[in-house]
């Protein structure tokens, strides 16, 4: 059975931990608040 929006919310949220754009950003902000997912501080 074919899933597209899971699919795409997987590949998204894979893109949002390798990604520095303000997009991903918001994606992981609200995954913070929707899910309590931590939000990773930037290693410098």
């Amino acid at each position: 059975v074919p899933l597209p929006a899971i699919t795409a919310s997987l590949f998204a949220r894979f893109a949002s931990r390798q990604e520095d754009s303000p997009q991903m950003k918001m994606v992981a902000a609200l995954r913070n608040q929707f899910g309590g997912h931590a939000v990773e501080s930037a290693k410098k």
